[in-house]
């Protein structure tokens, strides 16, 4: 079977380097799946879960915007937080969500993270336990 290295990089540290079968990753307008021998393109995250399969093991993360480069040998992956996905609990995920709807938006910088909280909570909310 034939593999791709996936490569996680966040602003702290590489969270992630292994040999993939697959990778499903959330992007701004939908998932993407890539399997080894996939056509390069980069592209911009969204959030939600990001799921990688290796030749015996599956693993599932939460990631939070960023970029992806996919080239004939690597996916890699630039995001600004890397959560495992069974870490997200509903409690937290409501209140993150309550607390994004309430922020104030007066002017567009302010908007601009609002927005990103707010889809961030939502997408935790839809993953979360």
């Amino acid at each position: 079977m034939s593999a791709i290295d996936c490569i996680v990089v966040t602003p702290e540290k590489t969270a992630l380097s292994v040999s993939a079968t697959s990778v499903i990753l959330p992007m701004d307008d939908g998932q993407l799946g890539i399997l080894p021998g996939r056509a390069p393109m980069i592209g911009r995250l969204g959030f939600g879960p990001i799921k990688i399969e290796t030749a015996g093991q599956t693993y599932e993360y939460f990631i939070e915007g960023g970029f992806v480069q996919v080239t004939r040998e690597a996916v890699n992956v630039l995001t600004d937080k890397l959560t495992e996905l069974d870490e997200i609990q509903s409690a937290e995920s409501e209140q993150a969500l309550s607390a994004a709807l309430d922020m104030p938006a007066h002017s567009p910088e302010l908007a601009a993270i609002k927005d990103k909280a707010v889809r961030s909570a939502r997408a935790k909310v839809s993953v979360s336990h």
